[in-house]
Parts: structure tokens; C-alpha cells; sequence
């Protein structure tokens, strides 16, 4: 065999191993989250009220998406930015979710009360979103653009670059927010 054919081969070769391997994860479960421009799941729960709700029905141009619990410590300690964070942007078409995951819906009253949270939070019973949208460890959180798509954002801890999953506590800032709402706007 010639070096080009050789070559050819082995490049086709190892575009192959790696097409079946990329193949392979994404039939394990093993990736690492959602893609960018994805549909965002649908996660369907009951409110603080009871009634059963959906992400769908919440409105917004661009949805921040925390996935949280009371039992976590960095999930609470994030919500009063949260909360300031959606008092500022919420007439502007920004709008924060909040998520309850392995939680009871007392101590997340608890907790929506202690932090004069006004947000909607969807209880998931389940936790049918955490598999949905892969969730390792809590807080995660996704931002959702026009139609509810997953953005590629710029992680607001300052030190990361884009992502489309904001894993661990961040110090939500309205500047940030706002980049993120500008920037859904003009796609």
C-alpha cells in the first residue's frame, strides 16, 4: 500500500473509531449535558400551590434554570441573588426557575419564604429533570433562549469560558444577566 493510501485509510480509520465512541456515550448516558441550540426538555412538577405546572407555561425571552434543593448549602446560599437577580430583570423578559429536586415541599415553602423568593419554582417529585438534563450535583443551572433552547453562555464565575451548564454557585449579577438577555435578543 502507498503512504497516501496508508494515510487516507488511518485517517479514515480513526474517524470511524471515533464516530462508533461518540455514538457509544451518547447510548450510555455517559455525556455531559445538553447541547447548544437543543430544545430544553419540558420538566413538569406541581408549584408551591399544588398545581401542577410546566417549564413551558412559564414566559420569558431568556429562562435561568436552577436546579436546587433546601439540603443543599451552595443552593441556598445562591438564592438571595437569584432573587435580586430576577426583581431587577423581570420586566425586561428575564425570568429565573427555580427547580426543587429531592426536596419536600415544606422546606422549600420554608425557604421561599426566608428568602422572600418570588420566582416560580417547580417542585419535581421525581426527579425526572435531574435525568432529563443530566444534572451531576447541585446547584446546576442552564440558560434558555427564544423557544426554550439551551444557550451557550459565558459562565458568570469570571475565570470560565462558555458553557451550556453553569455547574456549582455563582454570584448572579445583573450585568451578566443582562449580556445574556441582549445576546438572546439579537438570535
Amino acid at each position: 500500500m502507498r503512504p497516501v493510501s496508508r494515510a487516507l485509510a488511518l485517517v479514515v480509520l480513526a474517524f470511524c473509531i471515533s464516530l462508533c465512541l461518540s455514538f457509544c456515550i451518547s447510548c450510555t448516558g455517559d455525556r455531559t449535558g445538553l447541547n447548544p441550540q437543543d430544545k430544553a426538555p419540558d420538566i413538569k412538577g406541581r408549584d408551591l400551590n399544588g398545581t401542577e405546572t410546566s417549564l413551558r407555561q412559564v414566559p420569558g425571552q431568556v429562562l435561568l434554570v436552577n436546579f436546587w434543593a433546601t439540603w443543599c448549602a451552595p443552593c441556598m446560599a445562591e438564592l438571595p441573588a437569584l432573587q435580586s437577580l430576577h426583581t431587577a430583570l423581570k420586566d425586561r423578559g428575564f425570568t429565573v426557575v427555580g427547580v426543587a429536586v429531592d426536596d419536600s415541599p415544606e422546606n422549600i415553602r420554608e425557604a421561599q419564604a426566608k428568602f422572600g423568593i418570588t420566582y416560580p419554582i417547580i417542585i419535581d417529585a421525581d426527579s425526572q429533570s435531574k435525568r432529563l438534563y443530566e444534572i451531576k450535583g447541585l446547584p446546576e443551572s442552564y440558560v434558555l433562549g427564544p423557544e426554550q433552547r439551551v444557550q451557550i453562555v459565558m459562565d458568570p464565575d469570571g475565570r470560565s469560558g462558555p458553557v451550556t451548564r453553569i455547574v456549582g454557585p455563582r454570584e448572579w449579577s445583573e450585568k451578566w444577566a443582562s449580556q445574556v438577555l441582549a445576546s438572546a435578543a439579537t438570535k
